[in-house]
């Protein structure tokens, strides 16, 4: 091969360097089309103990080439790829190799086509492989790199190609064995994005909770079943996702409720305004920080800058906020900001909802165990007599940070300690990690 052709080649497969895969690293960024062949060229050297009568070098060339056409197209993740995409990615690959010389031109063919056929253990193994990594990098990154359609897909991907051998079915049931694992730590912090879930039903309350941004920020909607109109509290990031929930789910948005004005709470604050037109809701003392871009952008994961939003209704103590007939009350809680607020639903003020006259409209919740309970019911923990979104006041096992400008660790202590005062037991929905209950946090 002359040297010109041998360079052509090298600053071709660069490309495989620079373009990148639908997975996440550990790290936090994309991983490349390169880095996906070499791990992949790895775990095929590694099998040669277990397919002892397999060509491994072959089944390392596979690993190698398979996904050259990528130099050209770029990644398409195999839930959006179309027939026509590998037909043109398949064209692109023969022309290349018809441009090498005769001996690469040769072998290339050859081996293209026996990973096309899939007859070969060589072949087979190549691609049970090839889905294994996508799995294996998946379990690695974090989960909220994830779309919804992966939480099914990561168990069902390769199955079919894993099982031509039980070495590889093997591999193929532990990584489903990591990816539940990973699922189920993600459920208990709180990291699951849970698009459709109701995590509060009743007669007339429903709410969807969605994981969003670099802080995984719980942001809520809260709407009413009767009547579908809703308030978005902490529009946390991502409000595209924000939107589709309110569409899918047939949501009229009414309000935006802000517990406090940190960067991790608002990031999609200025879409929401613009695509709803609807008043944005904030303490009177938290307000001015929705005007200051700077201290808004100032947090190293914001990528799209903040544009000021101007707040619509300023709230105080004991102010109320209501959503047709389900009631919210303003607490102000100074400790992680100055002006910090909770918004606490009672059940006996939010009709529809269970009193001593109207056993048989009892709210229903889901706990941090996933357990279904029924307000009123016998095996139901304890009497819960309403619901309180505590922004980061009150966390599961602890609060949010007195360490940021405007944090106070005084006042924090006297804002739980009033939380905890509260007659009976609540259902908590903080700023951050899995719900819990007031019972709970009192412990």
């Amino acid at each position: 091969m002359n040297l010109e052709k041998y360079f052509e080649i090298m600053h071709l497969t660069e490309k495989l360097k620079n373009n990148t895969r639908h997975s996440w690293l550990s790290s936090g960024r994309r991983e490349s089309v390169a880095e996906h062949c070499y791990r992949l060229t790895l775990m095929a050297y590694f099998m040669k103990d277990e397919f002892k009568d397999a060509d491994i070098d072959k089944v390392i060339r596979m690993c190698m080439f398979h996904d050259i056409g990528e130099a050209f197209t770029g990644d398409i993740p195999t839930f959006e790829k179309k027939e026509k995409d590998s037909l043109k990615e398949e064209k692109i690959v023969e022309n290349w190799i018809d441009e090498l010389p005769k001996p690469y031109k040769k072998e290339l063919h050859e081996l293209f086509k026996e990973m096309e056929e899939q007859v070969t253990t060589e072949a087979k193994l190549y691609k049970a492989l090839d889905r294994m990594e996508a799995v294996i990098q998946h379990n690695e990154a974090d989960i909220r790199t994830w779309l919804p359609l992966e939480y099914e897909l990561q168990l069902s991907y390769g199955e079919k190609e894993a099982a031509f051998s039980k070495v590889t079915e093997k591999l193929k049931e532990h990584a489903n064995n990591d990816t539940i694992e990973k699922i189920e730590k993600a459920k208990f912090a709180g990291y699951v994005k849970e698009d459709t879930s109701d995590a509060v039903l009743s007669d007339n309350i429903g709410i969807i909770r969605l994981v969003l941004g670099a802080c995984f920020t719980n942001c809520y909607i809260v709407y009413n079943i009767r009547t579908n109109n809703c308030l978005i509290i902490d529009p946390a990031d991502d409000a595209e996702k924000i939107i589709d929930n309110i569409s899918k789910n047939g949501l009229k948005p009414q309000y935006i409720l802000v517990t406090h004005g940190h960067t991790d709470h608002i990031l999609a604050l200025g879409a929401l305004k613009e695509k709803y037109n609807i008043p944005v809701v904030i303490s009177r003392i938290d307000a001015p920080r929705l005007l200051d871009e700077e201290l808004i952008n100032e947090r190293p994961y914001v990528e799209v800058p903040y544009k000021a939003v101007y707040p619509s209704v300023l709230l105080g103590e004991g102010d109320e906020i209501w959503l047709d007939d389900i009631r919210f009350e303003t607490m102000i809680l100074p400790g992680h900001t100055p002006g910090s607020a909770a918004f606490k639903i009672d059940f006996k003020n939010s009709t529809g909802h269970r009193t001593d006259e109207n056993k048989d409209t009892a709210a229903k919740y889901m706990d941090a165990e996933n357990t279904i309970y029924q307000v009123g019911d016998s095996n139901e923990p304890d009497n819960i007599k309403g619901i309180i979104f505590t922004g980061d006041t009150m966390l599961a096992g602890g609060h949010g940070k007195t360490s940021l400008p405007g944090g106070n660790e005084e006042d924090m202590i006297k804002s739980l300690q009033r939380l905890k005062d509260i007659d009976g037991n609540y259902l908590i929905y903080p700023g951050h990690k899995e719900i819990t209950t007031l019972k709970k946090e009192r412990q």
